[in-house]
């Protein structure tokens, strides 16, 4: 096929860079416009890929500004696009830039009312701004649309102990915990909200559980050693913020706890006129929390 006439430069990615301007046949006219539609969506598609990669890819490594920049450039190019109106809405998120949070996520729910995760952050943002009815109203929503989501039971069990409601907390707790077993964290809160009830052999029972799960989850070996303190069994609570140290060094719940136990059986000691013995438990506390003011003061008085 001749093509007569003058060319002009177009220059765009996967595209010749040149088309004839003139007396150009209608089969060639034809061609040519199906072939220009056809470059445009394989380019469209190979550039939402590209950004979408490298947005995550920059999330992943914590660089924020570049993974919210390839994710805006993503949505001019494909404003439909689910995924990346959620990424940008955690991204403001982590930057404390909870309007154009809220606003990203309000734009994927409308796109999509079943999706779960944004309507899940809609409803913590909700939360955030203690507007309590209009985040019940999210969670309570997701429930509906998928009844094993063990996020929207806890959020639930939340605001129902917010409410001062811990009958219908543990109810939806119990939920949180049937729908992700597996999970530590879910059996974790469930504990504290027994825990805080005083149904203490029901929140011991899933401080285990949860230690079963995860071994090393320092906060439920800490809150085991104060069931057993307040059950005055010091000796065992102390083993257990011992064990939390073990896990992690710089622990400030386990030292501040350990201080606590050292002191008052300092003090116990004491009353007894058993000085020698008094001191040895203000050491402890000084060698682990150097800077308590209680113990500093009885070592000085004392010692």
């Amino acid at each position: 096929m001749k093509i007569r006439g003058q060319r002009a430069d177009i220059g765009c990615r996967g595209w010749p860079t040149c088309l004839p301007t003139l007396r150009i046949k209608g089969k060639c006219v034809i061609f040519v416009v199906w072939l220009f539609f056809c470059c445009s969506g394989v380019v469209a598609a190979a550039d939402v890929n590209d950004l979408l990669f490298q947005g995550a890819d920059y999330h992943y490594k914590g660089n924020l500004e570049q993974a919210i920049i390839k994710f805006e450039a993503l949505t001019r190019i494909d404003p439909k696009n689910e995924y990346a109106h959620n990424q940008l809405g955690i991204l403001y998120a982590k930057k404390d830039q909870y309007e154009k949070a809220f606003k990203e996520f309000s734009t994927v729910a409308k796109l999509d009312d079943n999706n779960t995760f944004a309507v899940l952050w809609l409803g913590i943002l909700h939360l955030r701004n203690s507007e309590m009815n209009q985040a019940f109203e999210k969670f309570n929503k997701i429930i509906q649309i998928d009844p094993d989501n063990a996020d929207a039971y806890y959020f639930l069990g939340t605001l129902y102990n917010f409410r001062h409601n811990p009958a219908m907390a543990i109810e939806y707790l119990k939920k949180a915990r049937n729908a992700d077993s597996q999970e530590a964290d879910t059996h974790f809160r469930l504990a504290k909200a027994f825990h805080n009830v005083d149904m203490v052999a029901n929140a011991m029972l899933e401080y285990k559980r949860t230690l079963e799960i995860k071994p090393a989850y320092t906060k439920a070996i800490n809150e085991i050693g104060w069931i057993y303190y307040n059950k005055g069994d010091k000796e065992n609570a102390i083993a257990q913020w011992e064990k939390t140290l073990k896990i992690n060094r710089s622990d400030r719940d386990a030292i501040l706890n350990l201080a606590k136990a050292y002191n008052d059986l300092a003090w116990n000691v004491l009353k007894s006129e058993k000085t020698k013995e008094a001191i040895k438990y203000w050491r402890k506390t000084i060698i682990i929390n150097p800077g308590n003011k209680a113990a500093k003061y009885y070592l000085k008085k004392y010692n």
